[in-house]
């Protein structure tokens, strides 16, 4: 008889806990076409943001086995999801010293591969009205409180690469055009030549 005095409370149970994996399981879309997924990062200790929408995952990062005489910016090949990818330090590729990485962000590459991009510091998700998300002008110098640029002069690669801005964990952040970071990484290991042999 206890029976039927459990079977509506685990109903009401089961159907809450299918409305909370639905949330999760939504496209961002279906949650509102005006709004937008990010990762919020830190490189170099300056804030900046990966749109979902542009990366296929986020692991934590693995042994990297680096390639002798590649470029600077790729760190080597890992294992990710059961496949081996190379793996590019996303601060050398937005013009920062190296850090060694706690992250990997995955991404499709230009060839329809999937490219790993390391990063140090993972500051979490978040969720931004498109109406938030502003562009960078041409000729705006982004500093240390619009998009968590250092004060330094920004190299031109970074500029190429951070076209909008956007609040986030409290911070303006710069975020990261993923598209732009593939082709940099690209054009940086085509620089480097092929990777030579011992």
């Amino acid at each position: 008889m206890t029976h039927g005095v459990r079977a509506p409370a685990f109903s009401a149970a089961e159907a809450m806990r299918r409305r909370f994996d639905a949330v999760f399981a939504a496209p961002t879309v279906a949650r509102g076409a005006d709004v937008a997924a990010f990762l919020a990062l830190r490189l170099g200790g300056d804030g900046f943001a990966l749109r979902i929408q542009q990366m296929s995952g986020l692991a934590a990062a693995c042994k990297i086995v680096p390639l002798p005489g590649s470029a600077a910016a790729l760190l080597g090949l890992a294992g990710l999801r059961g496949v081996v990818v190379p793996v590019f330090s996303l601060s050398v590729l937005m013009g920062y010293s190296e850090e060694p990485p706690r992250w990997f962000a995955s991404c499709a590459g230009q060839r329809g591969d999937t490219i790993a991009l390391g990063f140090c510091d993972f500051d979490g998700y978040f969720e931004a009205l498109m109406t938030d998300v502003r562009a960078v002008d041409a000729d705006e110098a982004v500093d240390a409180d619009e998009a968590g640029a250092s004060s330094a002069p920004r190299p031109a690669r970074r500029a190429s690469i951070v076209r909008e801005l956007v609040r986030g964990h409290d911070a303006l952040r710069g975020v990261i055009d993923l598209a732009a970071v593939v082709k940099a990484a690209y054009e940086a290991t085509a620089a480097a030549g092929p990777v030579k042999e011992r």
